[in-house]
């Protein structure tokens, strides 16, 4: 699932300046990308490593077509949760809305509520008439709902269960909304246990966040600490800070802050990083 990341820009000039005189042929001019680079600041967003953007594109894309199950594996640390909100800033608030629950807070009964609300339903005396008119509701609503399961690798299979029931509860239509369980790669074998067989079966997407690739350390580093720090750490200590950290992005962050702030105004070294990497128990 290796993709580049598509970028775009625009840009305008004002009607009332002339536009600037072509450069004469004779004279190369400089690669916008590699000025971009001398001058990169340290920047707050998300870096858009190769597998990120594949997930994302993965979901958009699922999501865009109608009610489906997905699944979002990765070890802490890969930017699980950063995806998320990447992805619902790629949607359209008129035609999608999104319920974001971590394993703490997933129940049955929860969601159900919340559904009611969102679509002004007084509560049923029973969970089932609920239900019945919940499903009524949204079948009839532009607005598509999206739940998002975080840590769902700590939800039991039981609950896991009765959401799937929730969402197809209507005999009408398939399925009702979309429900991303997100978690450690241990969330793939609590799917493929017996009792969850009907919701794996459903599954249409499955990603999975990796981390870095080598060839994306170091525009990660001028990305995340600017093009002038990036530059201080010596190229013979980035293949072990990319091993060490098993290419986490939030790891390799924390190690090489460290590292710079142990540093100081001194030329970084190999005792700088042997600093680091205790500090983060690696």
């Amino acid at each position: 699932m290796k993709r580049s990341y598509p970028l775009g820009e625009a840009l305008s000039l004002s009607p009332t300046h002339p536009s600037p005189p072509a450069a004469p042929s004779s004279v190369p001019l400089p690669p916008v990308a590699a000025v971009a680079a001398d001058d990169l600041s340290p920047q707050a967003t998300t870096f858009p490593y190769r597998d990120y953007i594949a997930a994302k594109q993965d979901l958009l894309a699922a999501i865009r077509g109608g009610p489906f199950y997905g699944l979002v594996f990765a070890l802490s640390g890969m930017g699980k949760t950063c995806l998320m909100r990447d992805v619902w800033a790629s949607l359209d608030r008129h035609r999608y809305q999104l319920l974001y629950l971590s394993a703490a807070n997933v129940s049955l009964l929860g969601i159900s509520r919340f559904f009611a609300q969102t679509c002004h339903i007084a509560p049923k005396r029973t969970f089932i008439e609920t239900c019945k008119v919940l499903a009524d509701v949204l079948k009839a609503q532009p607005v598509q709902q999206l739940l998002w399961i975080d840590e769902a690798d700590r939800v039991s299979a039981d609950t896991i269960a009765e959401l799937r029931i929730l969402a197809e509860c209507d005999r009408e239509i398939p399925q009702m909304f979309s429900i991303i369980f997100s978690g450690l790669p241990e969330l793939g074998s609590l799917i493929s246990s017996p009792k969850l067989f009907p919701l794996k079966r459903r599954i249409t997407v499955r990603v999975q966040l990796t981390g870095l690739c080598r060839d994306e350390l170091a525009a990660f580093l001028a990305h995340r600490f600017g093009s002038v720090d990036e530059k201080r750490i010596p190229p013979e200590l980035r293949d072990e800070i990319f091993e060490r950290t098993l290419a986490t992005p939030a790891l390799i962050e924390r190690v090489v802050k460290r590292i710079l702030e142990r540093a100081g105004q001194e030329r970084v070294a190999e005792a700088h990083l042997r600093e680091a990497l205790d500090a983060q128990g690696l």
